[in-house]
């Protein structure tokens, strides 16, 4: 499975938000209503999958979902 498509399956699944909403150009917080706790959660979910250190710090930091793909992609392949 590609990594967009498993992360749009955790971001559905944790913001409880239609997976056909979820693009690339996607704002957490604007589009999708990503709270600081779901954040929090998300950076978790992603970090447990992918076995990385992703902070939601980091999170807050993105403008749109594909940047957060960008992201996990840089932090799997260092």
């Amino acid at each position: 499975m590609e990594l967009f498509s498993e992360i749009k399956a955790i971001i559905a699944k944790l913001l409880a938000v239609d997976a056909e909403a979820i693009t690339k150009e996607a704002h957490l917080n604007f589009d999708l209503g990503a709270d600081s706790l779901a954040l929090v959660n998300l950076a978790n979910a992603i970090s447990e999958k992918y076995g990385i250190e992703l902070l939601d710090g980091d999170l807050v930091e993105l403008d749109n979902v594909g940047q957060l793909i960008s992201l996990v992609e840089s932090r799997i392949n260092t």
